[in-house]
């Protein structure tokens, strides 16, 4: 039997399979059949000679045998078609010998009483007088003269005369090479009588229903019409295994034969899969039992495992995707072969073991929120409150609900956001394409656009602020925002994302209560009344690059559509770039990002500059507030002990690209924002189970220093 072999991800179990279904081992059959070139009675320097031939077979066969074998997986099969063709020499064929009386060479093997001399000394030299080669291709001959060592009027051994035997079965041209030799009296006359191997006519590869037939044609036309040379046929072989591994293709070489007309036939074993089965197994007690999930949402995930494909290492692309997609706890496949092959290739049945998770259940929590760590204070702290349903009816379908309850940064009610979403996979199409409904609410601090503006060290000039009524402590956005949402895939590292979302927002204060205005009189909704709706359509594009190509770039457009007379209007273009680059053990980031709002602007909506994920240096919103803006950033960082902790010095910059006025109520203007900056300094991000904690201090333009701290950076 053959041991057992594996593709990446999955269980095979071949064993069995050759002792099943292969013939008796040709090439071992004519490695015996040489014996009967040596019979008894034979002179011992006859013998000799005749074991030179008989070594010589010997290499041809075996190590190029075993060398192809361990390298290429060519094995020892059945000839598809034994009566018209025969195994190519040095692939595993036999070299034919000319067994013709040679009694000088005996006599003079003897000693001078007539007594042979020293049985089997293949060390005892004996004078060559001359050196012949018999070939029906004078090229040919010339060939096998250059690579002899023997030469005339020297002496040479019998393990001499074997090495040269070996020597013109090395260039893989010749399919028998016989020493012959005649005593003379000036000494031994050799004679190697050379058969060429046949002209090959054309190339015939069965059983190879995955390999290209450019491929074929690329690394066999260089032989086509010209002597076989067996060295550039294992050469190509090689090239077809290369391309086999290349797709991760279960393979195996069994028979490479050429026929007397100069055909050569290759045969080639791709192990099929035949039936395929879903096995559920229960994730307490691992025992088969009765699965929740319907066997069409199982399949239609299997490409590479389905009856009739091609056994390949891509099966564990299809369990990655099965158990990513359909939000299964573990999925893995077992083998078993048949016991009889079909048209020549073993049939591979398959069972797809499948565990699922816990249908439903209650979660609950608390942490830190990236998002309250910008806006700094209490509200960072968050509880939350879970319930998920998975794979509702049977079809890979989820349900979530979320509440998260958070202090408010001005130490009034706390803010409480509701999360609901179904979730669908894939909703069957051919593109892969996953849907999202969605409904949230959340609120966001307006302290980075319409803060009161106080002299600080980034804003020294008091007369460029404007002055400040009896205002609110704390303004707040609140967005309730319903939609829906579906992604697919597009091409190589590119997504697209295509959404429809209704959002009402209205502002309040830290007590809750509606605000319309702030401190500065300034508007806080685009409408004038307690909030505004938008009804908008969002197209995102992104492509992600990995290994060598680290980049990320981000397209977005959104369109708000006024689908009642209330509604707002406006247009927004963002585009966000990154690109890393590896070197000496560093890394150097490199990012921008900038954007175009045209129509109906709350100053909510507008784009804030400056803060731990823009301008470092300054305060969130400290920058500006603009129709448009562009930010630049380049980070260069050192890991400082491997997977704990990264040191990394950083410069910022951003503009509001002088359109802060046009923003409703001009609120950088007012707080005396300078509209560009830049800012550098020099942090320590320490990498933790939820993310890279980052801890910086950034000094900016007008030489103030600031702190940040957050989860990661949303650049």
């Amino acid at each position: 039997g053959r041991p057992a072999s594996r593709a990446r991800g999955i269980q095979m179990d071949t064993s069995g399979e050759r002792a099943r279904q292969g013939a008796p081992n040709r090439w071992a059959q004519r490695a015996r059949s040489l014996g009967n070139t040596v019979r008894d009675g034979v002179r011992p320097l006859r013998a000799q000679l005749a074991r030179i031939r008989e070594r010589g077979a010997a290499a041809a066969r075996g190590p190029a045998v075993a060398s192809l074998t361990a390298a290429t997986g060519i094995g020892s099969g059945p000839a598809s078609s034994p009566e018209s063709s025969r195994p190519i020499g040095l692939i595993g064929a036999g070299m034919a010998f000319v067994a013709r009386p040679i009694a000088q060479i005996a006599d003079a093997g003897s000693s001078s009483d007539g007594n042979p001399a020293s049985a089997g000394d293949d060390s005892r030299p004996i004078l060559i007088s001359s050196v012949e080669f018999d070939a029906e291709d004078p090229d040919l001959a010339q060939l096998a003269r250059s690579v002899v060592t023997i030469r005339p009027n020297f002496s040479y051994t019998v393990a001499d005369i074997s090495a040269d035997v070996q020597r013109i079965f090395n260039t893989g041209l010749f399919e028998a090479v016989a020493p012959e030799s005649v005593d003379t009296r000036d000494g031994v006359s050799l004679k190697f009588k050379l058969v060429a191997n046949p002209v090959v006519r054309a190339v015939v590869l069965r059983g190879a229903s995955q390999l290209p037939v450019t491929v074929i044609q690329s690394v066999m036309k260089p032989q086509i019409g010209k002597v076989l040379n067996t060295n550039a046929m294992v050469a190509a072989v090689h090239k077809m295994q290369e391309w086999y591994n290349d797709k991760k293709v279960a393979h195996e070489f069994v028979n490479v034969g050429i026929s007397a007309d100069g055909i050569i036939e290759l045969q080639v074993q791709e192990p099929r899969i035949g039936n395929v089965e879903v096995r559920f197994i229960d994730r307490k007690t691992r025992e088969p039992c009765e699965g929740q999930t319907k066997p069409a949402y199982i399949f239609r995930h299997l490409k590479n495992i389905r009856p009739g494909a091609t056994l390949s290492a891509r099966a564990s692309e299809d369990i990655t995707d099965l158990t990513n997609t359909s939000g299964l706890e573990n999925v893995n496949v077992q083998f078993s072969q048949r016991l009889h092959a079909v048209d020549g290739s073993p049939i591979m049945d398959a069972i797809v073991n499948v565990t699922e998770k816990q249908k439903s259940g209650f979660s609950g929590g608390g942490g830190i929120s990236a998002k309250g760590l910008q806006e700094g204070g209490m509200s960072a702290l968050v509880a939350n409150a879970d319930y998920y349903r998975r794979n509702l009816f049977g079809k890979c379908q989820n349900l979530t609900a979320r509440v998260e309850l958070s202090p408010s940064p001005g130490g009034g009610k706390p803010d409480v956001d509701v999360k609901l979403s179904h979730t669908d996979p894939w909703i069957g199409d051919s593109h892969r394409t996953s849907r999202r409904v969605f409904l949230d609410s959340d609120s966001t601090s307006l302290e980075p656009i319409h803060a009161k503006a106080e002299p600080t060290d980034d804003n020294q000039d008091v007369d460029d602020v404007a002055a400040a009524g009896d205002g609110p402590k704390a303004l707040y956005v609140r967005k309730v925002i319903s939609g829906v949402e579906y992604r697919r895939p597009l091409a190589a590292s590119w997504t697209g994302t295509l959404s429809a979302t209704y959002q009402r927002a209205y502002t309040h204060d830290d007590l809750k209560q509606t605000c319309l205005h702030d401190a500065y009189n300034s508007p806080l909704t685009f409408s004038g009344l307690a909030y505004d709706t938008t009804f908008n359509v969002l197209s995102r594009f992104v492509y992600e690059g990995r290994g060598k190509d680290e980049a990320l770039l981000v397209l977005t457009a959104e369109q708000a559509v006024p689908v009642t007379a209330d509604m707002l209007w406006f247009n927004r273009v963002v585009v966000r770039a990154r690109r890393k680059f590896h070197a000496m053990g560093a890394t150097l980031e490199v990012a921008a990002k900038g954007g175009n709002i045209i129509g109906d602007l709350p100053p909510y909506e507008a784009f804030q500059i400056g803060g731990a994920n823009s301008v470092r240096g300054y305060p969130e919103g400290g920058v500006g507030t603009g129709r448009k803006f562009i930010v630049g950033s380049a980070e260069l960082s050192v890991p400082l002990a491997p997977d704990q902790f990264d040191g990394y010095v950083f410069f910022d910059i951003g503009s509001d690209l002088k359109s802060g006025s046009q923003v409703l109520g001009d609120p950088a203007q007012a707080r005396g924002k300078p509209g560009q900056g830049y800012g550098y300094g020099a942090g320590i991000a320490m990498h933790t189970p939820v993310g890279p904690i980052r801890f910086e201090y950034a000094v900016s333009e007008k030489g103030a220093g600031r702190m940040h701290c957050g989860l990661a950076r949303s650049f």
